[in-house]
């Protein structure tokens, strides 16, 4: 909290002289925001969530019994006609009347596959097979949204955490240039003493400057990943910390290969061409068809002095079979491209198995690295701190410049940003691991 009220101050002191009132209005505005929140604010409203959340609806209602060709079909149909033939002046015609007549039919149509080679068995374990091949693009997009959402989120700490480095080292500096103004007036600080800390308060207002930028452009970044304003600033209420510990290597690479999300792609593909070969092999078995129809005809004439009606009812149900003899191979030309297909399918998880194997191992030992290097960047902020309070002393008794004395007080601004930029490096390991152990597949982190 104490970051990121320190963020808004900071943006606000360097954007109040371009236009204060637009710049309060955006503080008094400004809402809270922890990472979970900026996650789900940023999976409402990404475009790619959205559309393939919609094409896996899609996928769903095209998965069932009936999209397979399993259910029957049932048609109905009414006609009615109605004629008037005017014979009278007709000489050939054996009644030379007006003969007049109407008719209504009514009729029931059923038909249903009963058997064809097990084939609509096979498109309806494919059409499951789509929707969960929907559902994990569904996962990948969110993955990947989790990920750069966590990213944007702790690099704005970040270029803030920095911005403080050099907020704190400016302080120190004025503070320092106080004291040799103070001791010059007195005649105890030399010009050059006090030219030297005021070379330094301008090199570091211009880094401030530009550190400015950069917390705005992370901040810009963050507000586009959640589809807010650009301009839109935030408390943010989360802290750059250490991540949390993973698993061993062994355990991570098993998650791996069990849990991620283009591995289980893959899987699905593998899976889709499969079935394809059984909907190829179909066609060589004989199709076994039911068909049942009902008709009722009502008919009703006159012609001169005489009129009748009639009444037609008609039932019939029937068995078909039909099988394919001969179709210029078409039938095994398919099956043959099937299973190619399904050959490549196999290739191609083969290789996403392998490549996330790879990367899982990659990603972890940068995580095992970065663990490292941000333990040895913290000695090294330690070390240093240590010696510019040791430096302080022996500047103020004369035994140091104040040169070495900057030179120290640089050290410490080196290593402080050293230490928060491998903290940041750290965690994009542990994101990037996570993510590949289809941890991030959830709408919330679970940290």
């Amino acid at each position: 909290m104490t970051k990121a009220i320190q963020l808004t101050t900071l943006l606000f002191a360097a954007s109040f002289f371009a236009n204060p009132l637009s710049t309060q209005a955006q503080l008094t505005s400004a809402a809270p925001l922890s990472l979970k929140q900026a996650i789900s604010r940023s999976l409402e409203s990404n475009f790619g969530i959205r559309t393939a959340r919609l094409r896996t609806e899609i996928s769903s209602v095209n998965n069932s019994w009936g999209a397979s060709g399993a259910l029957p079909s049932l048609s109905t149909s009414i006609a009615g006609s109605s004629a008037i033939s005017d014979q009278t002046r007709n000489p050939t015609s054996f009644l030379q009347e007006v003969i007049e007549s109407e008719s209504i039919n009514a009729s029931v149509n059923l038909n249903w596959t009963l058997f064809d080679g097990f084939g609509m068995y096979a498109s309806k374990t494919r059409l499951e097979l789509l929707e969960s091949q929907s559902s994990g693009q569904t996962h990948l997009i969110i993955e990947q949204t989790v990920e750069a959402v966590d990213l944007a989120y702790h690099n704005v700490l970040l270029q803030t955490a920095l911005l403080n480095v050099l907020a704190e080292t400016m302080s120190l500096s004025r503070e320092r240039l106080l004291e040799i103004k103070w001791s010059e007036s007195y005649g105890a600080a030399g010009t050059f003493d006090r030219l030297q800390f005021e070379n330094a308060i301008l090199a570091d207002s211009t880094s401030w400057l530009q550190q400015v930028v950069a917390v705005k452009s992370s901040l810009r970044n963050l507000n586009l990943l959640m589809g807010d304003y650009e301009d839109s600033l935030w408390i943010l209420t989360d802290e750059l910390n250490p991540p949390p510990s993973l698993p061993s290597s062994i355990d991570v690479s098993a998650a791996v290969l069990e849990d991620n999300t283009r591995v289980q792609n893959a899987i699905i593909s593998e899976n889709i061409a499969y079935q394809g070969v059984k909907q190829a092999q179909a066609f060589l078995y004989p199709v076994l068809g039911f068909n049942a129809s009902f008709s009722d005809a009502l008919s009703q004439g006159s012609f001169g002095e005489f009129s009748g009606s009639a009444r037609s009812v008609n039932t019939s149900a029937f068995l078909t079979l039909n099988f394919n003899l001969f179709n210029g191979g078409a039938t095994r030309r398919a099956i043959s491209s099937a299973k190619i297909q399904a050959d490549i399918a196999a290739i191609d998880q083969e290789e996403a198995m392998k490549q996330a194997g790879s990367l899982s191992r990659n990603a972890y030992d940068k995580y095992i690295l970065g663990f490292s290097v941000y333990n040895l960047s913290v000695k090294t902020t330690q070390n240093a701190l240590t010696s510019l309070e040791i430096a302080e002393t022996s500047y103020n008794n004369g035994v140091i410049n104040a040169l070495d004395y900057r030179a120290l007080e640089i050290a410490l601004q080196i290593a402080r940003v050293n230490e928060l930029n491998a903290l940041f490096i750290w965690r994009s390991a542990y994101l990037e691991v996570t993510r590949l152990m289809g941890a991030l597949r959830a709408p919330l982190l679970s940290e």
